[in-house]
C-alpha cells in the first residue's frame, strides 16, 4: 500500500507530541496510543511514561505515536488517514475503565469502535462498573462499543478485574501487572525524614478522616508528618502535557524517596514506594484495586504491607516491622510476557 502525502503543517495540538512530523509518513509499523493523560494524576502520567519506555526499549522497529486525551476526536480522524493494516491501536492503562470516569471511558469506546478492523489493546486496567442502574447502563454502552471490535484485547492488571472482564466482554483478555511495574528506574538517593500520607480526595475514597487524624498523630514519632496526594493541585498545576510528564513523575519519586514512611490508599503511591524502596503501609479504595494488585503481584515485598485493619496498636507493629526491613526486590519481568508477545506477533 502506498503512503499518501498528508499535510504535516497543520496537525492538531496533541497529535504525536512525542514525534516529528516525519514519523507519520515513514515506512515503520505504527503503534498509536490514545488517551495519553493531560490531567494531573501522576499515577496515570507514570503509566503513559511506562508504556512509552516499554514499547521503545523492546520494539524499536515500531513508530510509537501518542494522542493526548484532549485530541481524541481529531486524533481518530487523523489516524484513520495514515493507519495501515498491520499497525496497532492502544488505549492507555489505569483504573478508569467502567462507569466512574465516563469522560475517559467514552473516549475509549470511540477509539475501539473507530478502529474495529485493526489490532487493538486496552493497556493494563482496573475495571469497575457500579452495581446500580447507572452502572448497568454504562456497561451496556461499553459492551456495544467494544464488541464491534473483534480484534480487541483487554489487559487486566489484577485478578479481580480479570474476572470482571471475562464475565463482561467477548474480547480476548490478558493478565499482566500495572505498566509502572515494568519500569527500570534508579531513583536519586536522599536523606530521609518524616512521614508522608498520600490520600485520595475523590469518589474512590473510603478512609474516614477521624481515622486519618489518629494515624497522623501517632506517626509523629517518626518526624514531621505531611499530607498530599498523587494528584497535583490543579490550581497550581492546571494540566500536564507530554513535554512535562517525565519532570513531574521524577519529582514525585524524589518526594517519596525523601521520606522514612509512606501511608497511602493510592495504588501508585505504593508502586512509587517500591521503586524508591520506601517503607509503605497501604489501605484500600472503594473497589479494591490496590488490595488486589498487592496480593496478586507484590506481597513478597518486605517493606510494603496492605491492610484493612483500623487497630492502631496492630498498625504500629506493622510499621515498625516495615521500617526495620532490609528492602528486597520483586522481579515481574516474566509477568509482562503476554504483553511482549502481543507486540511481537
Amino acid at each position: 500500500m502506498t503512503i499518501q502525502p498528508i499535510d504535516t503543517t497543520n496537525i492538531a495540538k496533541g497529535i504525536g507530541p512525542n514525534v516529528s512530523p516525519e514519523a507519520f509518513t515513514n515506512d515503520k509499523r505504527k503503534v498509536f496510543l490514545f488517551g495519553s493523560p493531560s490531567y494531573t494524576n501522576i499515577g496515570d502520567q507514570a503509566i503513559a511514561y511506562s508504556i512509552e519506555k516499554f514499547i521503545q526499549s523492546r520494539f524499536p522497529y515500531y513508530e510509537y505515536i501518542e494522542i493526548m486525551d484532549y485530541a481524541t476526536d481529531e486524533g481518530i480522524e487523523f489516524v484513520k488517514g495514515i493507519i495501515h493494516e498491520d499497525d496497532i491501536v492502544m488505549f492507555t492503562g489505569g483504573g478508569n475503565l467502567g462507569s466512574l470516569y465516563l469522560d475517559i471511558e467514552e473516549d475509549r469506546r470511540k477509539v475501539f469502535a473507530a478502529f474495529k478492523d485493526y489490532k487493538s489493546i486496552s493497556m493494563p486496567q482496573s475495571v469497575f462498573f457500579e452495581d446500580n442502574e447507572h452502572g448497568e447502563q454504562e456497561k451496556k454502552k461499553t459492551q456495544e462499543a467494544y464488541h464491534q471490535n473483534k480484534n480487541l484485547v483487554i489487559a487486566a492488571r489484577e485478578s479481580q478485574t480479570l474476572d470482571v472482564v471475562r464475565n463482561t466482554f467477548e474480547s480476548e483478555v490478558m493478565y499482566t501487572p500495572d505498566m509502572v511495574m515494568s519500569l527500570d528506574v534508579i531513583p536519586r538517593e536522599q536523606e530521609r525524614e518524616g512521614v508522608m500520607f498520600f490520600l485520595r480526595a475523590d469518589k474512590e475514597k473510603v478512609m474516614e478522616e477521624d481515622f486519618v487524624s489518629e494515624l497522623m498523630e501517632w506517626t509523629k514519632k517518626f518526624g514531621s508528618v505531611d499530607r498530599t496526594d498523587t494528584v497535583l493541585d490543579e490550581n497550581i498545576v492546571p494540566n500536564i502535557d507530554y513535554a512535562d510528564r517525565e519532570k513531574h513523575f521524577i519529582e514525585m519519586l524524589d518526594l517519596i524517596s525523601s521520606k522514612k514512611l509512606i501511608i497511602t490508599d493510592r495504588l501508585h503511591a505504593m508502586v512509587f514506594s517500591i521503586i524508591t524502596k520506601t517503607p509503605c503501609l497501604v489501605f484500600g479504595n472503594s473497589y479494591g484495586k490496590a488490595k488486589h494488585s498487592y496480593r496478586d503481584w507484590l506481597d513478597s515485598i518486605n517493606f510494603v504491607e496492605y491492610t484493612d485493619s483500623k487497630d492502631v496498636e496492630l498498625l504500629e507493629k506493622m510499621v515498625e516491622k516495615l521500617m526495620k526491613a532490609e528492602p528486597n526486590e520483586v522481579d515481574l519481568r516474566k509477568d509482562f510476557k503476554p504483553l511482549v508477545d502481543f507486540f511481537r506477533s
